[in-house]
């Protein structure tokens, strides 16, 4: 008899999400455990949907861990842009730390309420698997349902490690019924216990790693976890774990969990990892949440994806253009740094190294999608101009050849006076120029030129009026946009997760990775050098430059300019705070910043300013951002507090 692999679930589970449309099916009401679990699909179903609920909330269109861990931070962010994005001001109460209590507040409340969601999926499937008769279940036995009982706690136990990271002290709830209702608070250093025990409980009976389990808490998953937790037990509990840290990362770099398809070790490139073949490609996942594009169960790029990115990567969907990368953030690659020209949509150039020709991320961009125009235009603020995605604004002054009466086609706009800060070189005044050119934009340019207008802007702040008089050019160059007042185009764009073109076979399977082997790298490196006074050590520069190598051209990596310009580290430029900006620039997209931060003690100020949370600026801008280490922690909501008398609401805010 055939047993059902867990990929095939996950695509029954995600069509029945879809597809609530049969009439035959039992009413809820009539489900119990007796007449529900009668064959290993109906059990498996039930095992994996802690996963595909903890999916949402993992990755950015969920209200959950993502969110709060990513927004809340430096490097990405959802600003107001024209007459979008505001949202009542959820978004900027999440960049400005100034989230509050109030039952209205979802961006605190979707994390506390979705994950404690998933936790009961866990306690839920845990009863029933105690209950199940599995002498009556084909191709199931006792110690499937023991296998199944230790993967269901651990990943439970994660759960728990999300909600104590975002709210410190919170209720550990393990069994459903009644006299849960109303559970009191686990003080923090306890919660971490009881996490760690859990693992450890059931660690070492778990299966390794392998292609037919990296969907699941496999024994590397929970060694990963438990690295993760140990890396931060210094934060959660006022204790230093570095060498648990290193034991289990060492468990993980010598292959002793298993591998996702073959023996572990780091990915050969800088894409593999993320690839819409990564699940059967990538040989350095330890944990990941299986996706189908054809079954809508996918990395959902609504929320980091742009208006016209399916003009832009020929996909069949296009973003809402809501988050966005921080200023700043990519000034701190190399412009060496092949994960500059990969992961972003940004600037405007040709590319470099193998990010050039058709594998080129950076703007004016030709439309590739539906070919609505020569090039992908503006739909807000820059509607029918070339889209460039920038920091700092741009201005060109041109000069249209012939007069009124020339026909359109034997005219030619050109590029008299070009105005970027960040690109400030010929070859992007001549690429713009040619976008200038396209069909539509020329025409929307040249009506406008005829009527007495030379000056074309492409990028700048937006407060609803004509954007060419908002800010003197004096000051313009070292202006920097604050939250309130980006455009459509304001910012880099992630390009982390190529979902491919849709005529691609695996259009959109990329699975959403949580953990790699990158990760275990770092941390122990991170722990070496905690362990060493803060100072790198040789261990620590190699796991580092091992993992960093990737992202830089063979040629260039092994030259005298890579060490002078810190892209190859050495014990002298691996500094503790180097390693944060390296974490940045590695982990972008990946829901770990805020984890970072307090972790090096940057959460109330970064190493080069927090955008626009930091005064100083020179163009006078002053931030707001809430500098309180009460903010280290999220509130427990208010309306959870309202229902359980026996919740203390954490310090700062009552």
């Amino acid at each position: 008899m055939k047993k059902y692999s867990f990929l095939a679930i996950i695509v029954l589970i995600a069509s029945i999400f879809h597809s609530c449309t049969n009439l035959d099916i039992l009413p809820y009401t009539e489900l119990t455990i007796d007449n529900y679990y009668q064959d290993e699909v109906q059990i498996k179903s039930a095992v994996f949907q802690p996963y595909s609920y903890a999916k949402g909330w993992s990755q950015p269109q969920g209200e959950g861990f993502w969110r709060a861990s990513e927004l809340s931070a430096d490097q990405l962010a959802w600003p107001q842009k024209g007459r979008h994005g505001y949202d009542g001001g959820d978004w900027g109460r999440l960049h400005y730390h100034t989230w509050t209590t109030a039952t209205t507040e979802s961006r605190v409340s979707g994390p506390w309420n979705n994950i404690y969601q998933g936790v009961g999926y866990c306690n839920n499937i845990l009863s029933d698997l105690e209950k199940i008769d599995f002498s009556k279940i084909q191709n199931l036995t006792d110690d499937d349902r023991d296998l199944f009982i230790r993967e269901i706690r651990a990943v439970r136990a994660w759960h728990y490690l999300r909600l104590m990271d975002l709210f410190g002290n919170i209720p550990i709830v393990t069994i459903v019924g009644i006299e849960q209702q109303s559970p009191s608070q686990t003080p923090r250093a306890e919660v971490f216990k009881w996490i760690e025990s859990e693992l450890l409980d059931v660690v070492e009976k778990l299966p390794n790693l392998q292609r037919s389990n990296g969907i699941r808490f496999s024994k590397a998953a929970v060694y990963a976890v438990l690295t993760e937790l140990y890396l931060n037990a210094e934060v959660y509990t006022g204790t230093a774990r570095w060498d648990d840290c290193i034991k289990y990362c060492d468990l993980l770099i010598n292959g002793q969990a298993g591998g996702m398809n073959g023996a572990i070790q780091l990915d050969a490139d800088i894409d593999l990892t993320w690839c819409n073949q990564n699940y059967t490609l990538s040989r350095e996942a330890i944990f990941m949440f299986a996706c189908n594009r054809g079954q809508n169960f996918w990395f959902n790029r609504d929320d980091i994806g742009t208006y016209v990115e399916r003009d832009i990567l020929n996909t069949n969907y296009g973003g809402n253009n809501g988050i966005v990368v921080q200023p700043g953030v990519m000034e701190r690659y190399s412009d060496k740094d092949l994960r500059r020209y990969s992961w972003f949509l940004f600037g405007i150039g040709n590319g470099y190294g193998p990010y050039t020709g058709a594998n080129n991320f950076m703007g004016p961009y030709k439309d590739i999608g539906r070919r609505l125009n020569d090039y992908c235009l503006g739909t807000e603020e820059y509607i029918d101009k070339p889209i460039v995605y920038l920091n700092k604004p741009v201005k060109a002054v041109i000069e249209v050849s012939g007069t009124s009466s020339t026909p359109l086609a034997d005219r030619r706009i050109t590029i008299k006076e070009w105005y970027c800060p960040e690109f400030p070189d010929n070859e992007a005044k001549l690429l713009m120029e040619e976008a200038y050119n396209g069909s539509k934009t020329k025409s929307v340019l040249i009506n406008a030129y005829d009527q007495g207008i030379n000056e074309v802007y492409n990028s700048g702040g937006y407060n609803g009026d004509r954007l060419e008089y908002q800010y003197s050019w004096s000051t313009k160059n070292d202006y920097r946009f604050m939250w309130q007042d980006c455009g459509e185009n304001t910012g880099a764009r992630h390009n982390k997760y190529k979902s491919g073109p849709q005529n691609d076979s695996n259009f959109g399977n990329n699975h959403v990775v949580i953990y790699r082997l990158t990760d275990i790298y770092f941390a122990k490196a991170e722990a070496l050098m905690r362990k060493n006074s803060g100072m790198a050590t040789t261990e620590a520069v190699d796991l580092i430059n091992a993992c960093k190598k990737r992202a830089f051209l063979p040629e260039y990596w092994d030259t005298q300019e890579a060490a002078d310009k810190a892209d190859r580290y050495t014990t002298a430029t691996l500094t503790l705070d180097e390693l944060l900006n390296e974490r940045g620039r590695e982990f972008v997209w990946e829901g770990k910043r805020r984890m970072d931060l307090i972790r090096f003690d940057k959460w109330e100020f970064t190493l080069n300013g927090w955008w626009d949370a930091n005064a100083g600026y020179t163009d006078g801008s002053a931030g707001t951002i809430n500098k309180d280490k009460s903010r280290r922690l999220f509130p427990i909501p208010g309306a959870t507090m309202q229902n359980n008398p026996n919740l203390v609401q954490n310090p700062g805010y009552n």
